[in-house]
């Protein structure tokens, strides 16, 4: 019995685990055009305006906090600003959601 209950606990996570993550109400309205629910940019639009892959783990590491709010707020290069739509708490929410992305290579 305890094998069958291993065994069946073995099965489950990694399909629970591959699971894409929710988004949040803000990544979906403002984000998810652009870079997707993955965060890669690779949507039709993303593509069209060169969207950045945010689930690139060089760029990542190569970013502060401080660079993605003011990318948010502001806009950089293709970037629109969200600035005057979202409150500076949901602009935090969203950088960690980008720190939180599944990490993939460009």
């Amino acid at each position: 019995m305890k094998r069958l209950l291993l065994a069946a606990a073995l099965f489950t996570v990694p399909v629970a685990a591959q699971e894409p993550p929710k988004r949040s109400a803000a990544w979906d309205a403002n984000c998810t055009v652009c870079h997707g629910d993955d965060g890669r940019g690779q949507t039709e639009e993303g593509k069209r305006k060169k969207a950045r892959n945010l689930a690139d783990p060089k760029w990542l590491a190569s970013v502060s906090d401080g660079r993605l709010a003011s990318s948010i707020k502001r806009g950089h290069d293709r970037m629109p600003a969200f600035g005057r739509k979202l409150s500076d708490e949901q602009v935090k929410a969203l950088v960690a959601e980008i720190r939180a992305l599944p990490k993939q290579g460009s």
